[in-house]
């Protein structure tokens, strides 16, 4: 006799680590690094390098507290699966949607706007809003399609769609080391503390989206030796990029990086001329098409997750029979992405974007400590970030520094959000438990 739980649909464990490793590289490396060295230099001057490396130090110590947490949790869901193992449902509930819709719808659909807008530059019929629209549903729904066909196959694109982006980006910087001039990068004096701090708190727009890389975790081979492999990779690689981008703008442009728009685009038409700033609004249209495509690799999973653990309605958590991929939950997202953006509602949660994603960053920092409180080891002998509690320490304390640089009413948005959402799951967790106890009870 076959047992029901063997004969369930799963979901296949294919992805290795440069599936992850791409997922993470791509979800950070979107259109900001094409725009805010400008807009950081001019806050900064030559000085914007020490606000890339306060982001680098940070993204480096949450790469080890994700990727201790990747390797002691092995469900799907990324930081959600790891906060609710942390805490229980209620706090997994929070980190759940801050993650689905504001690190990943309202960023996803902002940048599917961007990308639409880039394109209508290009061909301007693309800015009518009937042609946008059959646009936007033709690229989420053949995006749908092949992660539905197999977690394999959208491996295999997203590391196709790095690889792409990442070669004009080296390219910029292995032409444009040798026309740096050295004064462009002198320090006419340090910059003020709270400066650095605004000017981190912008960057970390362009480091943020490691996390879609952990939404594979539970379709991720021996997740306790891949995803920290994935994680040191991309977070490696996209800080000595991102670095080596800064310098090199700064360097070629001097004076001029400070306020201009384009600042790579304006360094690659004075390096090689008007094709090369060309060249670079193209990259940044597939900049942001790698963006799609390993956002709809990973971050359906959440959604997945949470319905899954009864946080959103179960159908959502269905897995395909033959292709065993979280089908209603890739094309429920890819649905919400493409109205989201089309609406243009998607400029509202550009604040709860920031916002919300360093609070849910800060949860899985202290989730570490519990989860080593707890002992979790679900995907065997866990990898453990060294130097005992500094590392998620450190961490909180950044995230907790970079928060305060908000205005009071970003403050008062990201909270009133976390409070509601919170007061919801518990409303939740306290029916279920009266339920529970009532199904008990003799006789009922």
């Amino acid at each position: 006799m076959s047992d029901p739980a063997r004969s369930k649909p799963q979901l296949d464990r294919v992805v290795g680590v440069p599936g992850i490793a791409f997922a993470a590289f791509n979800s950070m490396v979107g259109v900001g690094i094409f725009s805010l060295p400008g807009l950081v230099a001019g806050l900064l001057g030559p000085a914007a390098i020490i606000a890339y490396l306060v982001c680098a130090v940070l993204i480096c110590l949450l790469g080890l507290c994700f990727a201790e947490a990747g390797s002691r949790v092995k469900a799907s869901g990324g930081l959600y699966a790891y906060a609710s193992a942390a805490f229980g449902p209620v706090v997994g509930g929070v980190a759940g949607m801050l993650a689905l819709i504001a690190g990943a719808i309202g960023s996803a659909a902002a940048l599917a706007r961007f990308f639409i807008d880039i394109l209508a530059s290009i061909w301007p019929a693309l800015g009518n809003g009937g042609a946008s629209l059959a646009l936007l549903i033709a690229i989420y729904g053949t995006l749908a399609l092949v992660n539905i066909a197999g977690a394999r196959d959208g491996a295999r694109l997203t590391v196709t769609i790095g690889l792409l982006k990442l070669t004009p980006l080296l390219a910029i910087v292995l032409v444009g080391v040798f026309a740096i001039e050295p004064v462009n990068l002198a320090w006419p004096a340090p910059p003020p503390v709270d400066r650095v701090g605004q000017g981190a708190m912008m960057l970390m727009l362009a480091f943020m989206g490691v996390e879609c890389g952990l939404g594979l975790s539970g379709e991720a081979r021996d997740p306790a030796r891949t995803i920290p492999r994935a994680l040191a990779l991309a977070l490696g690689g996209v800080a000595g990029l991102y670095l080596a981008l800064q310098i090199t703008a700064q360097g070629v442009l001097g004076p001029a990086l400070a306020g201009t728009a384009t600042p790579l685009a304006d360094v690659a038409g004075k390096l090689v001329g008007p094709m090369g700033a060309s060249l670079l609004l193209l990259a940044t249209a597939i900049s942001i098409g790698g963006f799609m495509v390993a956002d709809m690799f990973s971050s359906p999973r959440t959604a997945f997750a949470l319905a899954e653990a009864g946080q959103l309605p179960r159908w959502i958590a269905r897995i395909h029979p033959t292709r065993h991929t979280p089908s209603n939950a890739i094309a429920l997202y890819a649905t919400a992405v493409v109205l989201v953006s089309a609406s243009g509602s998607f400029k509202q949660l550009v604040v709860l974007t920031v916002s919300g994603t360093l609070l849910l960053y800060l949860i899985v920092c202290l989730g570490v400590l519990r989860l080593r409180a707890k002992d979790v080891k679900q995907a065997g002998p866990p990898f453990v970030a060294p130097g005992g509690a500094f590392v998620p320490t450190a961490a909180a304390v950044i995230i907790v520094w970079l928060l305060s640089t908000l205005a009071v009413r970003e403050l008062v948005m990201g909270g009133a959000f976390v409070l509601a959402t919170a007061v919801i799951y518990q409303a939740r967790e306290l029916r279920s438990r009266g339920a529970t106890d009532r199904s008990t009870v003799p006789g009922s």
